[in-house]
């Protein structure tokens, strides 16, 4: 469902990883206190990823990731990995942050809907570009991740809009077509050009 492009719009959605945020260390930066190498940590940190977005623990979540790769479960092991993995995954790029600040500037509302576990959410509204972002939804406050259609729904209620007012980008197509399927008008984030050039069609910057 595409919205008509002379429709109303008032409030732009991101998805945070790989739309907003481009962590390119991270899995190197894991490695360094972890007894393996990037490819390895980079598998297990997948393995029970969708658990952690969907509210499971910190502590639960990388007890897991140790001990796959071989490692002892230390409590403040933990609590450095946790903190590496938010950090990463909210420090956003410098085109990012300009165009969320030049859409709040415009008057629209912004938001971010992520698939990402309650400890990242925190750091991410106490990030210096929060102050940009209206609303933050995270799939570990609210135990529902997508492509799940009531993660939409949800969100479309909270922002108190019709569905049809909501531009929405994500990179993953699984998610842009599940919010087609809500009413949003969604495009797929291929980068940080294409999506300002795509705000700059709808006549939004």
């Amino acid at each position: 469902m595409e919205r008509s492009r002379t429709a109303r719009v008032s409030t732009v959605v991101f998805d945070l990883g790989e739309v907003l945020a481009s962590p390119t260390t991270l899995y190197a930066e894991l490695a360094d206190h972890l007894p393996a190498g990037e490819r390895e940590v980079e598998d297990a940190y997948w393995r029970g990823r969708d658990a952690h977005d969907r509210g499971a623990s910190a502590t639960e979540y990388w007890s897991g990731v140790i001990t796959a790769l071989g490692g002892p479960i230390d409590a403040d092991l933990v609590a450095r990995l946790s903190l590496i993995d938010a950090v990463r995954w909210t420090t956003i790029r410098q085109d990012a942050a300009d165009t969320l600040r030049d859409l709040s500037v415009a008057g629209l509302t912004v938001a971010v809907l992520s698939n990402a576990p309650v400890e990242l959410g925190r750091v991410a509204r106490s990030t210096p570009w929060a102050k940009y972002v209206g609303q933050f939804f995270f799939s570990g406050d609210l135990r529902l991740a997508k492509p799940d259609a009531e993660i939409y729904e949800l969100v479309t209620q909270r922002l108190d809009v019709p569905p049809e007012e909501v531009v929405f980008f994500d990179d993953r197509q699984v998610n842009v077509d599940a919010a087609r399927n809500a009413g949003w008008d969604a495009y797929l984030w291929t980068s940080g050009g294409s999506m300002r050039e795509t705000l700059e069609a709808l006549r939004l910057l």
